[in-house]
């Protein structure tokens, strides 16, 4: 590989008068930028890049800065011990400081919900303190970790923190305070030189991977199995000081005293790109901005540009953002370099098929079949002759199929929701809701919330066709049975089933709202006004503050006759309306398939039961033939049943350890130029038819955990559910989005 030359211009710097920047964190609002320095934090707006307010109340330097997810809440530390926090959108102070540790705090995280602040500090008390975000007080027992702390970083999903001191890493259960891998239990941590010492964690999105920065290195760790990925990182002379990762999960940057910021591919571990501060003898911190196009690093923050290539590792990456195109051009690459790639020719007939080029989607999955039966080839071909109509033939291929999963339980599983989906696409049903019970009835042990996700995105297409077909009343059955369902409790979902996203165009982000959108749409169809009343009275009181931003930006138009008197009776719809026929700036059926947007940062749980699944997926995907020999409360409404014979959401949550996308991963996961690394034995402990109008409303926020809904009785509250958006039939033509990938 040749020398990659430094790049020594910034497309600009900040100037902070304050003195050296030793903290530096965005908000997700993507306009402002915050960064500590001796005892001062300074507020930036990241488009003037003009400081909005300098934020004053510390006495020694602040080292340790954190964000929460929604923004609202800022938390620095310093080198007395002491934490601040602030308001995120004026910059005032919440609290006085706080004395919560005898000396420097090093690190401050929030849980993805906001609720809590884990602190830690490089000192002697040598603990982990919990803090709720809401009286500021002690929340629970501290974390006793014996050794002077660098690092706390919670998991994505929140369901675990990472600890990391000089000398080795924890992996914890906040919340029953249970160690589940240490590399100080049954292995010794491994040290590539006698004075490695550990900085920085930095979680990928999707859960899957823990990076440590120790010494001048960097390591990558499979958080199934927790032992480490391919080599040690290399490039960086001097002690890394902190390590970023970009929102796609598919790039990391790091910072050094050497100078410099280092920019690394994650599937291959090579460095990309460097970026050389001039005026520093040292970089302090570095990230990304919420977008991922600049890095921002630097003891005076310098911002350079991303290149977006750089972005691009896989054509599933791509296609996971709806960039079709390009994932069909890197599949097509990787076909030049390799005529015989069966994987590649599969994969493409995936990307053929979401782009409705039917025949080529066939052409590919037979090209892949010929060259080797496998796994993934049936997959394909069946997806294609499900979107040519072609039933009959579809279901020998899903029948063929089943020869290469090597009587695995799970990996059937998934096959067969696959086949029922495909099947759903090309109007069969019945049958594949059929399908679907009766896996929900025997799997359970397997994967207990997979079937219920499934019926329950495809119960919601039902509601939509009934919708269409003006079956009003029949539509807001199957829209409250979706409501019902808890298969969207979890609040990751849309990275959990990451790969229905893939394959077929679905939208597991935004469903929750758009569903309960959709139903009250459906009851004002019906002429029903005071089921649609108590409809959006129940979303508007179960959803976050965002997404209630976003059901005012979907409801709020013209005026009409319908939405004006539901309007009069509620008045925090402010005058809105719901989406109809023909209205300004909505199309008449909003698109319920919208974009894969922006869901990398923050990532699907990832626990840490099943360590061997992915390795049997991926030999499964690829075999050669002789290889093989409280719930939350739901609005009172009669409707069909979604499948309930698994255990409820906080069980199915803790079994759903590996998931589709883990699952699948085999596919689009070629690297641009480098094979993929080796897991090295260094065990840590064991421990979403139409796809053509506006957006459908939707983030993360609308996945409501169950712990995070009020209590309501199910038997007292009338049909309190949100209002509905008009869902369309997807990527994949008319009516029901058609099986494609």
């Amino acid at each position: 590989m040749s020398q990659i030359i430094p790049s020594t211009t910034p497309i600009r710097t900040f100037e902070n008068y304050g003195g050296r920047t030793n903290a530096v964190a965005v908000f997700p609002d993507k306009r402002r930028m915050i960064t500590g320095s001796n005892n001062t934090l300074s507020l930036w707006d990241l488009e003037t890049g003009v400081v909005l307010k300098k934020m004053e109340g510390h006495n020694s330097a602040v080292h340790a800065l954190a964000i929460s997810r929604d923004g609202q809440i800022i938390a620095s530390g310093d080198d007395d011990g002491k934490v601040i926090a602030w308001h995120g959108e004026t910059g005032e102070s919440i609290t006085q400081p706080m004395k919560i540790h005898p000396e420097a705090i090093s690190s401050l995280d929030f849980s993805p919900d906001g609720m809590v602040l884990a602190t830690a500090s490089n000192s002697s008390d040598r603990t982990v303190k919990f803090w709720c975000t809401k009286t500021w007080q002690m929340q629970g027992d501290p974390i006793e970790c014996g050794y002077n702390i660098v690092c706390v970083r919670y998991s994505p999903s929140g369901e675990l923190l990472a600890i990391a001191a000089y000398s080795f890493i924890q992996i914890y259960n906040p919340g029953t305070r249970e160690c589940v891998a240490s590399s100080m239990t049954g292995h010794q941590f491994t040290r590539h030189e006698s004075d490695a010492r550990n900085t920085s964690l930095a979680w990928t999105p999707d859960g899957t991977r823990l990076l440590s920065a120790a010494s001048k290195y960097i390591l990558e760790w499979d958080t199934s199995t927790w032992q480490q990925v391919g080599h040690r990182w290399e490039g960086h002379t001097d002690t890394i000081t902190a390590i970023a990762i970009h929102p796609t999960g598919t790039l990391v940057a790091s910072a050094s005293n050497d100078m410099h910021v280092r920019l690394w591919r994650l599937s291959d571990q090579r460095t990309v790109a460097v970026f050389r501060h001039s005026l520093t003898s040292r970089v302090n911190c570095v990230t990304f901005s919420v977008d991922g196009k600049h890095i921002l690093s630097g003891s005076r923050i310098s911002e350079w540009a991303v290149p977006k290539i750089l972005a691009i590792t896989t054509a599933r990456d791509v296609c996971l953002t709806g960039d079709l195109s390009i994932a069909e051009e890197l599949l097509t690459q990787e076909i030049h370099t390799n005529a015989n790639d069966f994987t590649s020719y599969a994969s493409r007939s995936f990307i053929m098929a979401r782009k409705h080029n039917l025949d080529n989607a066939l052409e590919d999955a037979s090209k892949s079949i010929n060259i080797e039966p496998s796994l993934i080839g049936f997959i394909s071909k069946g997806i294609a002759l499900c979107g040519k109509g072609q039933v009959r033939e579809a279901r020998v291929a899903f029948d063929v199929a089943s020869m290469f999963t090597n009587q695995d339980s799970e990996i059937n599983l998934f096959l067969l929701l696959i086949k029922a989906i495909a099947l759903f696409n090309a109007d069969q049903h019945e049958e594949a809701m059929l399908l679907i019970k009766d896996l929900a009835a025997v799997c359970s042990n397997v994967d207990p919330l997979v079937c219920r996700v499934v019926e329950t995105y495809l119960r919601v297409q039902l509601g939509i066709k009934a919708s269409d077909d003006a079956r009003h009343d029949e539509a807001t059955e199957h829209f409250t049975a979706a409501v019902n369902s808890t298969a969207f409790s979890p609040q990751y979902i849309h990275l959990i089933y990451a790969d229905f996203v893939m394959l077929f165009g679905w939208d597991l982000e935004s469903l929750l709202l758009t569903t309960h959108q959709k139903r009250c749409q459906a009851f004002l169809s019906a002429g029903k006004l005071d089921e649609a009343l108590e409809a959006h009275k129940y979303m508007m009181d179960t959803i976050d503050d965002i997404a209630k931003d976003s059901c005012l930006d979907w409801s709020n138009g013209k005026s009409s006759e319908k939405c004006s008197a539901l309007a009069a009776n509620n008045d925090r719809i402010l005058g809105a309306e719901i989406p109809g026929q023909e209205q300004d700036g909505y199309d008449a059926e909003p698109n319920f398939f919208y974009e894969m947007h922006q869901h990398s940062q923050i990532s699907r749980p990832r626990l840490q039961q099943r360590p061997e699944r992915l390795k049997r997926l991926r030999l499964a995907m690829t075999r050669r033939p002789q290889e093989a020999p409280t719930l939350a409360p739901a609005p009172p409404a009669t409707s069909p049943p979604v499948a309930t014979t698994s255990p409820p959401v906080a069980a199915a949550a803790a079994t759903t350890t590996t998931t589709f996308k883990t699952h699948l991963r085999q596919l689009f996961t070629l690297p641009l130029h480098h094979a993929t690394q080796p897991v090295v034995d260094v065990p840590f402990a064991q421990g979403r038819q139409r796809n053509a109008a506006a957006g459908a409303p939707g983030s993360e926020h609308s996945l409501i955990r169950d712990e995070d809904l009020p209590s309501q009785d199910p038997n007292t509250q009338h049909q309190h559910q949100p209002a509905a958006v008009q869902v369309d039939p997807g990527e994949h033509g008319g009516g029901l989005f058609c099986c494609c990938c």
